[in-house]
């Protein structure tokens, strides 16, 4: 077991000591994250104003949900074949100030090309999943990775499906080939499938596990570790499944 890995434990089990006190504290700062956010907003420090363009609105899930202009990751790649430059995602910088992830929304059906440009763009090896495709019967994330002996065909994008496997009971890690332009690349998924929405699970354990093995797959190469839920709640002030991951994969740089 890494270092770090036991710094984040040991780290939860004085959480754990304080009782129910550190609920309290926690939903203090949360509250305060928060009123940051409508107030960078209302102060023009944070604009959305990308977002709120009529031909980007359908892009997000949530019209209340918008990244932050000075942090929105900006597409390039296919723009000269018509595709705009816009995608519901934020780049969010690392312990050294390099923008070490992405958090993005789960793809709808008519952004499925663009998050495949984003991966490929930006030479995304890991993407972590930390929600569900459907939940209680509604669509939470629209299926961006091929199923076995199915291909998966986005656009100039293929995607196959090399191998999957439970790495627990609740982390699935899919091996995914990604040919563009006839380069073929790598790209691993990890899905934490229980999830609760808007919420954390209740143990750590299996979330540390799904962050160590990120960082086993990510490498020590500079590209940006993918981070998506339902929405990308991340852009205003946090959802508690990117902040989940973010923070535990924050604890593994240290």
């Amino acid at each position: 077991m890494s270092r770090s890995l036991d710094a984040a434990r040991s780290f939860l089990e004085q959480l754990e000591a304080l009782g129910g006190r550190h609920g309290v504290v926690f939903a203090g700062e949360f509250s305060d994250i928060r009123a940051r956010s409508a107030a960078w907003k209302t102060e023009s420090v944070r604009s959305t104003e990308a977002g709120s363009r009529p031909e980007n609105v359908r892009k997000n899930r949530y019209k209340d949900v918008l990244p932050y202009d000075q942090t929105r990751v900006i597409l390039s790649l296919l723009q000269e074949e018509g595709h705009g430059d816009y995608i519901n995602g934020n780049f969010i910088r690392g312990t050294d100030g390099s923008q070490a992830y992405i958090a993005t929304q789960g793809p709808l059906p008519h952004t499925l090309l663009d998050f495949w440009r984003l991966i490929w763009e930006f030479g995304v090896k890991v993407i972590l999943m930390a929600c569900q495709e459907m939940e209680n019967g509604r669509k939470k994330c629209e299926r961006y990775w091929a199923l076995q002996q199915e291909p998966l065909q986005i656009g100039p994008f293929c995607i196959t499906l090399t191998r999957d496997m439970w790495l627990n009971p609740d982390i699935k890690l899919r091996i995914l080939q990604v040919t563009f332009q006839k380069e073929s690349r790598s790209v691993f998924q990890l899905q934490y499938m229980s999830w609760p929405d808007r919420g954390v699970p209740s143990n750590p354990d299996n979330v540390l596990a799904m962050v160590e093995k990120a960082r086993h797959l990510q490498g020590s190469g500079p590209n940006p570790l993918c981070v998506h839920c339902r929405f990308n709640k991340w852009a205003l002030w946090g959802s508690g499944e990117i902040e989940g991951m973010v923070v535990g994969e924050g604890g593994r740089e240290e």
